[in-house]
């Protein structure tokens, strides 16, 4: 067992989602700071190292040397009667640098309840996702209606859904995107969450693994709103200050969506006024 280890209590995990870059950042905190480090990439012929940043990499997450843990070096005789010298390094990849900072949070007792987080807090807590998202309701009501005119088609009975796709998408292209990713959502009867996710960030998942799912959400608390506020902040929807332009809106596409005829990845929860609301920065999820 590797120096260090023994005093650790191993958690085995599977992450969906890892904000790299963030996970990184904490990593080096924890650990007093790395000034250089090795991005590993493996092929089929060899292994090789580059010092720095390295432009290859498998679907955007690596293997990192970080140069810690014990260094062995002795010769080796090959079949040409010469010596190599053979060492040993530790290298971590991203799912073990998560589990190390997992354990340094809660070693460190620096992981808050939600409910007594502040702004700066880092929490750790057990979510069902929903991503609040009206222009992602609006695309999946498009293609559900292109879909079932091209059944029409085949079948020669006549639809009246082409139409309403056509007039969804100009919809869904004047909800002008206020930045990049998906607002997700997730409510108790105490509180609720809203983050922000990038799909580059998943990890060998796709975006409908997160939704539905009791996962755990390690993050940091970025503001607390403690009479709620507004949501669906990253489109140009949450500039509208009327909540009644909103509600229209809001019911004429609950009028495509009544008798859970289809299944939608999206919801749309225009604000909440009832409880605090926490707005998180992700780092990660996982089960």
């Amino acid at each position: 067992m590797p120096k260090g280890m023994e005093t650790e209590q191993i958690e085995l995990f599977f992450p969906y989602y890892v904000n790299q870059e963030r996970l990184l950042d904490i990593y080096a905190i924890l650990n007093g700071g790395y000034s250089e480090f090795s991005e590993v990439t493996a092929s089929r012929s060899a292994e090789k190292t580059k010092k720095g940043k390295a432009d290859v990499s498998f679907s955007g997450f690596k293997i990192f040397n970080f140069g810690v843990g014990t260094s062995v070096a002795g010769e080796i005789g090959n079949s040409n009667g010469s010596n190599e010298e053979a060492k040993e390094r530790k290298v971590h990849t991203v799912t073990s640098v998560l589990s190390k900072v997992k354990y340094e949070l809660a070693n460190r007792k620096m992981l808050v309840d939600i409910i007594n987080s502040k702004p700066g807090n880092f929490v750790c807590l057990p979510v069902n996702l929903s991503i609040n998202s009206i222009q992602l309701l609006l695309n999946e009501l498009a293609d559900i209606f292109k879909l079932t005119d091209e059944i029409s088609k085949l079948e020669k009975k006549p639809s009246t859904k082409s139409s309403d796709s056509k007039e969804l998408e100009k919809i869904s292209k004047a909800m002008k995107r206020l930045f990049d990713g998906e607002e997700i959502l997730f409510q108790t009867d105490s509180y609720a969450i809203i983050g922000n996710i990038i799909e580059s960030n998943l990890y060998q998942s796709v975006t409908s693994d997160l939704i539905r799912t009791e996962l755990k959400c390690l993050a940091q608390v970025k503001r607390v709103f403690p009479d709620g506020t507004e949501l669906m902040r990253n489109t140009i929807f949450s500039k509208i200050n009327e909540p009644e332009s909103k509600q229209e809106l809001i019911d004429a596409l609950k009028g495509f969506t009544v008798n859970n005829v289809y299944d939608f990845d999206a919801v749309v929860v225009p604000s909440i006024h009832d409880k605090p609301v926490y707005q998180l920065e992700i780092i990660a999820l996982y089960q």
